[in-house]
């Protein structure tokens, strides 16, 4: 077998980056790859280059990840980023893709939560994007707000839209950093239950990524974000993220839905979609929060005005009937291989100060220490 063709890119500003980019500033630094504005010299064409840290792809797999880049090349949405061409059998391996000049939804809730409306439009837009690629069979396996670009409105009056980033790529660099399309790929935060068992990622990892990051726009927290790396991990195993009592009952059934436990149970693309769609002019109360516009809002502006709400008492009885599993299960899933070592297990853990409450919890790769520290370390923060 050859050895992958080796691509260097140099800080002058003299050499070009595998002959044809001119590389310019960075734009950001991830877990595995770093993204540069660049201009094709060959068409004269500003776009993003995504340069992936690690070797090139498994020389067995380079038939199947040109495969995919001739796929993922061909698929056009305003919600998706365009990748124009892609060198995975490069050291080091890069992307080329189109560049959007907008924030990311990271970005956005930084600034403060989102509204209802806002929140539902940016996840109807993702979900069309999702749309697209679920249709061809494309699992995007990242879903995270930093993956989630806000393309600037083309005409006055119109809204920024959401446009999904490195969609499928994930898969790709799995070729790079792990060899296996089938390996756990994501950030930590947003992975689905099954991806934290060490399952292939599906079509309904995704959605189960969206509804979390779509709380996280709610209520400008991250969901699980309160615990401990491994036990984040845990938790989603024996528990859905916790929705707090001001998000209205619709709302919450939506959310419910989207990052149930058992995939099955999950809306596709399509039904998130119409969900979605029921909610655009549905406010969400925030108390003390305001709801005015981050969408729109422009580099340097002041504060958005604050607009004080009352929460809902038909989401606080929504809350009532939310199923939950003590905290203590959680802890217990993430340190019951210290004394378990093989197959399935269930543990009794103490609800509250009287009476015991089972929880089964998931059959896990063992030993479940190792597992749990070995995919914290693999997918980051």
């Amino acid at each position: 077998m050859t050895e992958p063709t080796r691509t260097v890119a140099s800080d002058s500003s003299g050499d070009l980056f595998d002959g044809r980019y001119r590389l310019g500033r960075l734009l950001g630094r991830g877990g595995r790859a770093r993204v540069y504005e660049a201009v094709d010299t060959a068409l004269g064409r500003t776009l993003a280059i995504k340069v992936i840290d690690g070797d090139g792809a498994d020389p067995s797999d380079v038939a199947r990840v040109r495969s995919e880049i001739r796929l993922l090349a061909s698929l056009s949405h305003p919600s998706l980023v365009t990748l124009y061409d892609a060198r995975l059998d490069a050291t080091p391996a890069y992307l080329a893709m189109e560049l959007i000049a907008g924030p990311t939804l990271t970005d956005l809730i930084a600034r403060g939560r989102l509204t209802g409306p806002e929140t539902a439009r940016v996840g109807r837009e993702v979900a069309e994007a999702f749309a697209v690629i679920h249709g061809r069979r494309i699992v995007h396996r990242d879903v995270k707000p930093s993956n989630i670009l806000m393309r600037p409105a083309a005409h006055a009056g119109d809204s920024p839209r959401a446009t999904l980033a490195d969609f499928g790529i994930a898969s790709l660099v799995g070729a790079t950093r792990v060899t296996r399309a089938d390996t756990v790929i994501g950030t930590a935060a947003y992975l689905s239950p099954e991806q934290a068992r060490g399952m292939p990622a599906a079509l309904a990892s995704d959605v189960y990524a969206l509804g979390l990051v779509l709380l996280e726009a709610l209520t400008g927290s991250r969901p699980f974000g309160s615990r401990t790396p491994h036990e984040a991990l845990a938790a989603r195993l024996v528990s859905s993220p916790e929705i707090p009592a001001h998000i209205p009952s619709a709302w919450r059934d939506v959310l419910e839905r989207m990052t149930a436990i058992d995939p099955a149970e999950r809306p596709d693309a399509g039904g998130v979609i119409v969900a979605l769609r029921t909610l655009s002019d549905l406010p969400v109360p925030a108390p003390g929060e305001g709801t005015t516009s981050r969408m729109s809002a422009v580099p340097g502006s002041t504060g958005p005005t604050r607009i004080l709400a009352a929460p809902t008492s038909g989401a606080s009885a929504s809350a009532g009937r939310r199923r939950r599993v003590p905290r203590r299960a959680v802890v217990v899933a993430s340190v019951v291989a210290g004394v378990l070592a093989v197959g399935g297990i269930t543990a009794a853990v103490a609800a509250g100060t009287g009476g015991a409450a089972e929880v089964d919890l998931p059959s896990l790769p063992q030993p479940l220490d190792q597992h749990i520290d070995d995919l914290w370390k693999e997918v980051g923060q």
